[in-house]
């Protein structure tokens, strides 16, 4: 099979959501946006400041963020921290198995642009190996960033922007 074949075969391959009329599509992503069901990869230094979002102050949940222990139910995943190869290949494999459409954030300076550790050999950016929907900058990033973050990607799910 030729390349031109594959990339015909890939256009040919739409989500249901694509055949429905524009309003549907919008009343879905309405509901998408104010349920975002988030797998996440937590490592390094960023950890606390992630932790603090599902706490009592800051309560994700009550915009509709409620973290997703298995894949197959989850539509975003989040990196937060130092991604190495031998990590990102397992991320890859879950990050296949997540139903369409799926979301990817990246928190902090090290999975987006390996932060202090520009010349490492073990350590990779996300946005090599996944599109990249919302990136939240800072080393570690506060809460507050993160949060606005995550109200970005709503705001993406919204208008039918993410990938």
């Amino acid at each position: 099979m030729s390349s031109q074949e594959s990339m015909e075969k890939k256009e040919v391959k739409k989500g249901l959501l694509e055949k429905f009329p524009t309003p549907i599509k919008k009343l879905f992503n309405w509901g998408r946006s104010y349920s975002i069901w988030p797998i996440h990869f937590v490592t390094g230094c960023c950890s606390p400041e992630f932790m603090q979002l599902f706490g009592p102050r800051y309560d994700l949940e009550r915009w509709g963020v409620l973290p997703m222990m298995s894949t197959r139910q989850s539509d975003t995943i989040i990196f937060v921290g130092n991604v190495s190869r031998k990590m990102m290949k397992r991320a890859l494999r879950l990050y296949e198995q997540m139903p369409e459409p799926k979301n990817v954030v990246v928190i902090g300076a090290c999975a987006t642009s390996k932060g202090p550790f520009p010349e490492s050999y073990s350590l990779v950016r996300v946005k090599d190996y996944m599109k990249v929907d919302v990136y939240v900058a800072g080393c570690p990033p506060k809460p507050e960033a993160q949060a606005y973050g995550i109200l970005k990607l709503r705001k993406r799910i919204l208008e039918g922007e993410e990938g």
